[in-house]
């Protein structure tokens, strides 16, 4: 009902290139950065899944953020998801969850 793409890094990025290039072996952020739901709610239950199995799986991840683009609608899903504005980059906004 719904797929997510996730990085680990060891800060958060601004750009996707920034996203995309190597990390350290010492990550502790989980990046979301592509999330598609075909139904109504799958996309909040998925990253709630996604970040409760990050973290009985990988306990040196500490962050949770995300590198979405700047529109009302991605907006709209994290804050109604309890994320809330960790920064405004000049292409992409990161969310940062709780």
């Amino acid at each position: 009902e719904a797929v997510v793409c996730c990085a680990y890094r060891d800060s958060v990025p601004d750009t996707v290139d920034a996203l995309l290039s190597s990390t350290s072996d010492h990550v502790n952020t989980a990046v979301f950065y592509t999330i598609w739901s075909y139904r109504a709610g799958a996309g909040r239950r998925l990253i709630r899944a996604a970040r409760e199995w990050i973290e009985g799986e990988r306990s040196n991840i500490k962050n949770f953020v995300t590198l979405s683009p700047p529109t009302e609608m991605a907006r709209l899903f994290h804050l109604r998801n309890g994320a809330s504005v960790f920064r405004v980059n000049l292409d992409s906004v990161n969310y940062l969850y709780p």
